[in-house]
């Protein structure tokens, strides 16, 4: 078994790795480049060796992992795509709106002239998006898919969004059969929705991620903060923004305001939800009940998904007059790490407003403008002009949908043994070389492994 990393290898997006196994050529994931203009040009370079893969796993349905996928059809791919039954779901809605998101980018760059290209054209349309969604297969949790003769895969829950999943391989190699386990993104029982990770017992190989490999989150009362936060911005006038990634995220935020409202902790706050795609992602959601959390009350997450407790934004018209809009409110807009969609908007109008509010409830990687404004930039460019950021900026690190540096080790105990090898990615690197140490210190095991971009990894030793 050999395994080849074309993407996530130090740092948190374009995850991408291929393995090899007699003859036979997989593809976990396949991922956009997002963040730095360094990173996103990655996703304009041809993958042809890509284009050998005899099928594709997909962990979840995050663009980071699986928004390669109409551009490597394009490029002419055409074998199957497997992933879980929810994550189907969830690819026709992100990947159809990946797609639209190119194709605005393309029209805007000619119509302003900006771009260096002329004409600039789409890295995909939607009629890729609409062909490789053709390929898609899903199956059933914890079982076994035969690939060839010497290698099956399965699919088991991970708990990061609805749909996410571990990827197990078994092979034969000789007399002996191994298993090779792909993390993919690790979930948290932090979600007010999902249900969390379960447990992994037998790997040989382990491929984890190590988003938060440098970070162990306090146990602190989400709905405590999140409602002071509220408070603070709406009773001195202002907007409270919150981008939040469509899937997961934003279902989370549903059910904490609606929490909030019912234990009148919150006033009678407005809140809006602006962003079409989290809103089908939604009804993706609540057509897959069975795979979320229980609570007490069973009608609790249906309730909190369904429209009636959030004024839903549709036309691009009402999201413009929303941004100008004085009122004190809340605005849950995409994307989560502001690449992007109608957060902009809202952004360039409240950021230089000092009464309003920028909260920020998950991971901003390295070069996003999330990442820079959280980082206290005092300007930032917005469409090609210089918006000050005057607003207050908040965070709730407890919300994140990733596992932190304990939860990761946690589940690594629970191995009935070490693996042979352990292999740290999905990281910027000084998170992915703390997770190394913690791991050798903590746990004991002895090798550890961060591959770079494009580095071979040899297994057959096994």
């Amino acid at each position: 078994m050999k395994l080849k990393f074309f993407g996530a290898a130090q740092t948190v997006t374009g995850s991408r790795i291929q393995f090899e196994h007699n003859h036979f050529i997989g593809l976990v994931d396949c991922g956009l480049f997002q963040g730095s203009r360094e990173l996103r040009e990655l996703n304009w370079i041809p993958q042809l060796e890509l284009l050998k893969s005899d099928c594709v796993l997909i962990t979840h349905a995050h663009i980071d992992h699986c928004g390669y996928l109409p551009r490597l059809y394009k490029q002419g791919y055409r074998k199957p795509i497997y992933c879980s039954k929810p994550t189907r779901d969830l690819l026709k809605v992100m990947l159809m709106d990946s797609a639209k998101l190119q194709e605005e980018d393309a029209k805007y760059a000619n119509e302003s002239k900006y771009s260096h290209h002329d004409p600039a054209f789409p890295l995909y349309t939607t009629q890729d998006a609409i062909g490789c969604l053709e390929l898609v297969r899903s199956t059933d949790w914890n079982t076994w898919i035969p690939l060839t003769e010497a290698i099956s895969f399965r699919l088991n829950p991970s708990g990061h969004i609805l749909g996410s999943s571990y990827v197990q391989i078994s092979y034969t190699n000789g007399n002996q059969s191994k298993i090779l386990t792909f993390t993919g993104d690790i979930g948290s029982d932090r979600s007010q929705v999902l249900t969390g990770p379960e447990p992994l017992f037998e790997t040989d190989t382990l491929v984890i991620e190590s988003t938060y490999g440098n970070r162990s989150f306090k146990n602190e009362n989400v709905e405590s903060q999140f409602a002071d936060i509220i408070n603070e911005v709406c009773n001195r006038g202002g907007t409270l923004i919150i981008p939040a990634f469509a899937v997961g995220r934003t279902q989370d935020l549903l059910l904490i305001l609606n929490r909030l409202k019912k234990k009148n902790l919150i006033g009678n706050i407005p809140f809006y939800l602006d962003s079409p795609m989290a809103q089908e992602v939604t009804s993706v959601y609540l057509k897959n009940l069975s795979e979320l959390r229980k609570t007490a009350d069973r009608s609790e997450v249906e309730l909190a998904l369904k429209t009636a407790f959030f004024n839903p934004v549709i036309h691009p018209e009402e999201s413009r007059f929303l941004a100008q809009s004085t009122e004190p409110k809340i605005i849950i807009s995409a994307s989560g790490m502001i690449q992007g969609g109608r957060v902009l908007h809202h952004l360039k109008a409240k950021l230089p407003d000092s009464k309003s509010g920028v909260l920020f409830v998950g991971f901003q990687a390295h070069g996003t403008k999330g990442r820079l404004i959280k980082e206290g930039l005092n300007r930032i460019r917005i469409h090609h002009q210089l918006i000050p950021i005057q607003a207050q900026i908040y965070s709730i690190e407890g919300l994140s949908a990733h596992a932190d540096s304990n939860e990761l080790l946690a589940l690594m105990q629970k191995l009935r043994k070490e693996p042979f090898k352990t292999i740290i990615n999905h990281g910027e690197l000084e998170a992915s070389e703390a997770l190394k140490f913690s791991i050798q210190t903590d746990l004991g095991w002895k090798s550890v492994i961060i591959p770079k971009m494009g580095d071979i990894i040899q297994l057959d030793d096994l």
